[in-house]
């Protein structure tokens, strides 16, 4: 089984993801082609100590985007803050 850290490959920074960060909640990440939806929530909730609601993939020309939408009660800000990487 792989590690949290070999899922999320590096975070997705654009001005359109650092908005849904504040208004929906929602981090971007680039992730590991091989992995499913499942493995990205538990590598999330395991690196930013947060519950996930919902994640959605996409393959892109940069690798698998994974846009991943917290639960109630989570700050994504505060997640992404505590990661220091943006």
């Amino acid at each position: 089984m792989m590690n949290a850290y070999d899922i999320i490959l590096q975070p997705w920074l654009t001005e359109k993801s650092m908005e849904a960060r504040t208004s929906e909640q929602r981090l971007e990440f680039i992730v590991r082609r091989s992995a499913t939806k499942a493995q990205i929530a538990r590598a999330i909730e395991t690196i930013f100590e947060v519950e996930v609601a919902k994640v959605n993939v996409r393959n892109t020309k940069h690798g698998k985007h994974a846009s991943v939408k917290l639960a109630q009660g989570y700050d994504a800000e505060d997640a992404a803050m505590r990661l220091g990487a943006f």
